[in-house]
């Protein structure tokens, strides 16, 4: 790592150096965590190459080299980001990134999948570059807490857009300057209103922020420039960006011996499509059913003592399409504890008018931990979230989640990891080009190019609203199940 810069450097510069000059001489943890990283955002572009609005974001892009997911044909490296990066964030099954408050995987790997397939680079380079731009989102995160989030704004769109940037201008070899000059590029095109939750327009965040990369990098290779303050100046990113706490630019950098974010927070790798805000009340519903043999018939109310960003996140108690579901946590709930489990199949519109499912969701209710107040959460340990079921008998059962499965405190196992992509992607592709990918992504370091990688996105795919799913032929587990911490019932 690099010592302190000079204190004249403010916290763009600063940032833009480090990004710009650290040696890739990465730990193990963070070298394999990138590389899970890159196996599930393509595997979530794969399940979400079919999503009608994909569709439409491919149909948009302007033709070129760059492969588009689901078409024949390619499109400009830009577009090609766009629509891929939309196709990796719509079936809601990729990453949390927590301290980097959004997702990592679908801001930032598509623009760098069109950079490196422009410069014919290999996979070692992307990820080196991945992990350049999860520390850059890590770090600009910590900087804004969770009050940037809490007030409405998605991460993945306002922070990964400057990860996107930076990531990019790390394959593009941007000096300090040059990647000053992208970071700052990136800070006009942050964007990313939570208003659109539940709605085809949130996974364009995540395309616009991997365009915004290609596009703010390519623009300060070229020599274009802005404020050399955009983070920490006036009316800058940090200024107009803020919740009820002003960003804190302080350890903007990181110094020698200290580890990085993605070694000391990692990404919790989903195993359910729906909003990350849903998962930790998901996991607990899943242990006492599991526990107690639930059936939905012994239940009369089931209350959720969530955080503050929590509700807002989760704003539809009555979705009536699927990508509201994916933002209920009433549905979520709802299906977890009538199925055992939450598939793509559950997430499309026929399936969201399952009668016994329905029955279930007006039981269900979330409430504000009493603890929690707007941006008071740490941006890298969230508070947990409590589930109370009511049981007509009288008996309350209780339990409490405090850690994401998928996360470094509850991994995936390699059978969780198998089970997701084979849900995410047999069916969606022709079997070649699927064996083929299955192939290259046991080693994403070991890509010779991207060029000849991004070939297996060449396939043509149909679009709708999630129906394309069907069930998985495997048991999906229960996670926790056996597990009493946490557990109380009386």
């Amino acid at each position: 790592m690099n010592d302190p810069l000079p204190d004249h450097l403010g916290a763009t510069a600063a940032l833009a150096a480090w990004a710009a000059q650290v040696p890739s001489a990465w730990t193990d943890t963070a070298w394999r965590s990138a590389a899970q990283a890159f196996e599930d955002t393509v595997a979530s572009m794969v399940a979400g190459a079919g999503d009608s609005g994909t569709a439409i974001a491919r149909a948009c892009a302007f033709r070129g080299p760059v492969p588009v997911i689901g078409r024949t044909d390619g499109a400009d490296p830009a577009s090609a980001a766009l629509a891929n990066g939309y196709a990796a964030h719509a079936v809601e099954m990729d990453e949390n990134f927590l301290v980097g408050l959004g997702h990592l995987g679908c801001s930032v790997l598509p623009g760098l999948m069109s950079v490196a397939h422009e410069a014919d680079l290999g996979g070692e380079a992307v990820l080196d570059a991945l992990i350049v731009a999860s520390e850059v989102m890590a770090r600009i995160g910590l900087a804004m807490r969770r009050a940037h989030t809490d007030r409405g704004w998605h991460g993945t769109g306002t922070i990964g857009t400057l990860a996107a940037a930076a990531g990019c201008g790390r394959l593009l070899r941007l000096d300090a300057l040059r990647m000053r000059d992208a970071l700052t590029l990136a800070v006009s095109m942050a964007v990313g209103p939570k208003v659109q939750f539940g709605t085809p327009a949130k996974p364009l965040h995540a395309g616009l922020a991997s365009q915004a990369g290609v596009l703010a990098s390519r623009l300060a290779a070229h020599g274009l420039h802005g404020h050399a303050q955009a983070l920490e100046g006036r009316h800058g990113f940090g200024a107009l960006y803020a919740g009820v706490h002003a960003p804190d630019w302080t350890g903007i950098v990181p110094v020698t011996g200290e580890p990085l974010a993605i070694d000391v927070h990692g990404l919790a790798f989903k195993l359910w499509p729906a909003c990350g805000a849903t998962h930790r009340a998901i996991a607990s519903t899943l242990t006492l059913r599991a526990q107690h043999g639930l059936t939905p018939d012994q239940v009369r109310r089931i209350v959720v003592r969530v955080s503050h960003g929590t509700l807002v996140n989760l704003r539809y108690t009555d979705p009536v399409d699927h990508k509201q579901a994916q933002f209920s946590m009433n549905y979520a709930l709802a299906l977890a504890l009538e199925r055992g489990a939450l598939t793509l199949a559950d997430f499309s519109t026929s399936a969201l008018h399952d009668e016994r499912v329905r029955a279930l969701m007006p039981r269900i209710a979330m409430e504000c931990d009493p603890a929690a107040t707007e941006g008071n959460e740490d941006a890298s340990d969230h508070l947990p979230h409590r589930v109370r079921i009511e049981l007509t008998d009288g008996r309350v059962l209780e339990h409490e989640t405090r850690h994401l499965k998928g996360s470094p405190r509850d991994p995936l196992s390699a059978a969780e990891r198998q089970q997701k992509f084979d849900m995410c992607c047999s069916g969606q592709m022709p079997p070649a080009l699927l064996e083929t990918l299955r192939v290259a992504l046991q080693a994403p370091a070991e890509i010779a190019s991207l060029r000849t990688f991004m070939e297996t996105f060449a396939f043509e795919v149909g679009s709708d609203d999630g129906q394309r799913f069907t069930q998985p032929p495997f048991p999906v587990p229960s996670p926790n199940a056996g597990r009493t911490e946490g557990v109380r019932s009386r």
